[in-house]
């Protein structure tokens, strides 16, 4: 269902496949232009997001929308209540990382993670697979994607393998997915990407690694890697704002982004396993800097460099990150900038901000490589579980449906 193929340049940092064919290049800015931006009702701005925060403007179905594989390794997509109690299970091709839920339509989509190929569109009410979205040559995808606020577009993390940069792969909903354009990422390797609450603005962890297909999931580029978060315009690909960590070798992977703007990002460090870094980083939205939360000394070891997943709190004031090395589950409060309190669950990775619902408070679910879920309160007490899905080996995210 794609219709580009290679990497020619356009204006404003955009590139088109083909770039000679001007009827390619109309279809791209009409549909483009065609997609409303500002003045939207409360909330439509971020309702193609994956958390609490982004379910404004509709009602959330109870269900997170996973990854996993079973003990034989067979890779799926799960629809599974805040309870974890599982509705359906549908199997697919590739392993699958991120999900995200269409703003207007029951779909449900599956990402899957480098190098893979596929995305998968599934019916949320029956998990009937919808379509198969095949990645376009040279290129393949990072596991993340969203979409615009009326649901028009789609825009997916991508790889352009032959000069080993990163691209934001455009598709055209209403012409069943056809790849339409890309835009430079601002980096190499981005991964996940959310939408801004003004609708206008695709936030982009670019993590700064090199890899390629041939030599699968090596890093390639350590000594000179520069990851990135970047404000990228949805309709121009003109980079707003670009913000860079402290080393070089702090790669920007997750995020989430708040109502109001907040993002917050985790790091995972490619340095010696004995050197000191924050591993969480905020932007807020009347900074023009990236602000890295301290992480406390008697912790570092625990962490082991690498944060998995993050969700933000409905009202902002509280973010998750898993550290599944460390068996960790972090709470860090956004208006102090530190650390608040963890939770011991092992390899917890997958988390997502939950609202309050007639069977569960608000809250966060988290999901770990063991087949486990537990829904924890905003203070970090376990409010349900864990609950755990035999032959199940839940994968590093979780979706809002």
């Amino acid at each position: 269902m794609t219709t580009d193929k290679g990497p020619g340049e356009m204006p404003h940092g955009m590139t088109d496949t083909h770039a000679a064919d001007a009827r390619q290049r109309r279809r791209l800015l009409k549909a483009l232009a065609c997609t409303p931006l500002m003045g939207l009702p409360c909330g439509m701005a971020v309702a193609g997001g994956n958390n609490a925060a982004s379910a404004q403007g509709r009602e959330p179905l109870g269900v997170a929308i996973s990854a996993c594989d079973d003990d034989t390794g067979q890779h799926f997509a799960s629809c599974t209540s805040y309870q974890g109690m599982e509705r359906w299970r549908q199997p697919i091709r590739q392993r699958a990382h991120g999900a995200t839920r269409h703003p207007h339509k029951p779909w449900a989509l599956t990402f899957s993670r480098r190098p893979g190929t596929e995305i998968n569109v599934f019916d949320l009410d029956s998990g009937e697979r919808i379509a198969r979205i095949e990645a376009a040559p040279d290129r393949h995808f990072y596991g993340h994607g969203v979409f615009s606020p009326d649901g028009g577009l789609l825009y997916t993390t991508e790889n352009a393998i032959a000069p080993g940069e990163g691209r934001i792969g455009i598709y055209d909903v209403n012409r069943d997915f056809a790849r339409i354009g890309e835009f430079a990422s601002g980096g190499i390797g981005p991964h996940e990407t959310r939408l801004h609450p003004d609708g206008q603005q695709l936030i982009i962890a670019n993590g700064g690694i090199l890899t390629r297909p041939e030599t699968g999931r090596v890093k390639l580029n350590l000594d000179t890697m520069q990851p990135n978060l970047t404000l990228l315009d949805r309709v121009s690909g003109e980079i707003r704002w670009q913000g860079e960590p402290s080393h070089h070798q702090l790669s920007l992977r997750h995020l989430d982004v708040s109502r109001d703007g907040t993002i917050v990002a985790g790091y995972q460090y490619q340095g010696p396993a004995s050197d000191h870094h924050p591993l969480v980083v905020m932007k807020r939205p009347a900074s023009e800097t990236l602000q890295e939360l301290p992480l406390p000394q008697e912790y570092v070891p625990q962490f082991k460099q690498y944060i998995a997943s993050i969700a933000i709190a409905p009202q902002g004031h509280l973010a998750v990150a898993t550290a599944p090395r460390g068996n960790l589950i972090t709470l860090w409060n956004l208006a102090a900038g530190e650390l608040e309190t963890t939770l011991d669950f092992a390899d917890c990775a997958g988390v997502l901000a939950v609202p309050v619902t007639q069977e569960t408070p608000a809250g966060f679910v988290v999901s770990n490589g063991r087949g486990e879920w537990l829904l924890i309160d905003e203070e970090g007490l376990p409010a349900l579980g864990p609950v755990r899905l035999a032959n199940t080996h839940w994968d590093n995210h979780l979706a809002l449906m």
